[in-house]
């Protein structure tokens, strides 16, 4: 039976669903963007996309704090360039050391940038996605060309073909050197890789494979290793190589889970990769492999339980849509796009149901709240910027590119909690707190960076530019509604909107006009006398603060 497709009206409200579960928040530009767009329209615009973000660069300088260099840290490098096609260098381990540092960092706050940053497009979400499926911890990897090559991967892969992800990420050097394949060899079998390939990646815990089959497949995956020097000793750029000498040629034999499959044994330079290819295969073979990943999609954009009903009505046919498109070079995106364009997907059970990850929440308001950003030509201001936000987000509760395991965050497969344990009482305060900071202060460069045109800079959100953007500004009633609309994915009661309204906008009075005369005196002269007008800023700060720490607002 096939994936029920969505046939009931398309408005509004479903494009907002659709765009907070696929964006990172839900911009009144957004909504906009895709007005009167229909569902097959929206989502293919979210799904058309392409690996074309440039690399990260030097915005980072080293030296004391009065006097930053960008030459004391990474000389080779020149000042607003790409490192990424420079190899690691320095005189001794101190220097290598902090370069290395320097271009972990530099990557962190880029990748951040991205999602801030990000285009009306799926992309950064998928990205984040497959990062929680397949995650390498970036400070345990510690090497920023091979991080940022396994985050060209997984973006070049987002809607491609699952089984060529997975050869992709089995050779590739940030995850060779996570989960130590790159000390993988014959005389020393390394089950790490071997295990989380079943386990986490492809097939699942209980699925049925057995301990014997994970030692096997260990001694299929001998042999790969990472390499910063070519044949000569000279310093390269890491590459990922495979040495026939330290492969396991012998034959390994699989359980009757798998058949009793043999992989022959190979010799050779290409022995490690078709021994891997024959371990893909057999492995893909299994059904439970599109089952899993199914799941997988389901929990991150459309709820962490998985009940009987939604078992049977869209995992399995979803399941059965993967492997009917298994040699697809597309097979994920027409996965993706029957789970977005479903019934279920839009049904009223699905809608809000999910608590925000800390990158939605910080990021989501970010956008929402259109807090303006530095410009390249400020790209030192940026990545100071960017970097505040990722530790915003890691202080809410999401440490981006540097989740707790290799189980990926909790949140996406701790049964029966889920999404829940985004928030707690040890959470939501500093959830609050965040949030608070991004309306009430916002982002600031200090006066000490070496660019000038990247210091002492303000980016703060405009409430009253913001609302200026609401369908009638000078009505508290629709500022309060639209507002809700904005930060809130539940709606709220006509008696609590009246309540904010009195509290903010009316200051406590019964009329409409207080805030109308103010609202209009203020926009036509922000430099006015009059004490009431003067406050409109205050009053909208007032009122976002207050939502800010409602329930309503941490709800996906």
């Amino acid at each position: 039976m096939p994936l029920t497709p969505y046939s009931g009206p398309f408005g509004r409200p479903e494009l907002t669903h659709l765009l907070r579960r696929t964006l990172f928040g839900c911009s009144n530009a957004d909504l906009a963007q895709f007005n009167g767009s229909s569902l097959d329209q929206v989502v293919d615009a979210l799904l058309n996309f392409t690996n074309d973000a440039a690399p990260p660069i030097k915005a980072y300088t080293a030296g004391p704090p009065n006097a930053p260099d960008p030459n004391a840290v990474d000389p080779q490098v020149p000042f607003g360039s790409t490192w990424v096609d420079t190899p690691r260098y320095g005189n001794n381990d101190e220097e290598l050391t902090a370069l290395t540092s320097a271009r972990v960092q530099s990557y962190m706050w880029w990748r951040t940038g991205l999602m801030v940053q990000q285009d009306r497009t799926m992309r950064e979400k998928l990205v984040l996605f497959w990062g929680n499926h397949m995650p390498t911890q970036v400070f345990q990897v510690f090497n920023p060309r091979l991080s940022y090559e396994y985050d060209q991967l997984l973006r070049t892969h987002a809607l491609g073909n699952f089984r060529q992800l997975m050869y992709d990420v089995s050779t590739s050097g940030a995850m060779l050197i996570y989960l130590n394949g790159n000390q993988n060899t014959a005389t020393a079998p390394d089950e790490n890789y071997a295990r989380e390939l079943m386990e986490l990646f492809t097939l699942g815990e209980g699925s049925g494979y057995t301990e014997s089959d994970v030692q096997a497949a260990a001694r299929v995956l001998t042999g790969w290793t990472v390499r910063e020097t070519d044949i000569a000793g000279t310093i390269v750029l890491p590459f990922t190589l495979f040495r026939p000498n330290q492969h396991d040629t012998t034959n390994k034999q699989f359980s009757g889970f798998f058949n009793n499959t043999v992989i022959q044994g190979q010799t050779g330079a290409d022995a490690g990769a078709t021994e891997l290819n024959a371990l893909l295969d057999m492995i893909f073979a299994k059904e439970e492999v599109s089952l899993f990943i199914c799941r997988e999609l389901y929990r991150f954009f459309v709820h962490g339980e998985i009940d009987a009903s939604a078992e049977a009505e869209v995992i399995v046919p979803l399941a059965q849509l993967f492997r009917d498109n298994a040699a697809a070079p597309d097979q994920l995106r027409t996965v993706v796009r029957a789970l977005l364009t479903s019934e279920h997907f839009f049904s009223e059970q699905i809608r809000a149901c999910m608590v925000m990850s800390p990158a939605d929440l910080v990021i989501g308001s970010i956008r929402k709240l259109n807090i303006p950003m530095p410009t390249p030509q400020q790209f030192e201001a940026q990545y100071r910027v960017w970097r505040d936000i990722y530790w915003l987000t890691a202080y809410s509760g999401q440490e981006l590119l540097n989740p707790p395991n290799v189980a990926g965050w909790p949140a996406y497969y701790q049964f029966p909690s889920y999404d829940d344990i985004w928030l707690d009482t040890a959470t939501y305060p500093a959830r609050n707190f965040s949030l608070q900071g991004i309306i009430y202060t916002g982002f600031s460069t200090p006066n000490n960076l070496y660019q000038v045109e990247s210091r002492n800079l303000q980016f703060k959100v405009d409430l009253v530019q913001l609302v200026g953007q609401f369908s009638n500004a000078m009505d508290p009633n629709v500022v309060v509604a639209e507002a809700a609309e904005l930060l809130m994915a539940v709606p709220i009661s006509t008696a609590v909107r009246n309540q904010l309204k009195t509290s903010y906008l009316l200051l406590g009075q019964q009329s409409d006009v207080y805030w109308t005369d103010a609202y209009e005196i203020y926009v036509n002269d922000p430099n006015t006398s009059n004490m009431t007008a003067q406050l409109v800023p205050s009053l909208l700060l007032w009122l976002f603060l207050d939502m800010s720490g409602a329930a309503e607002t941490q709800l996906l």
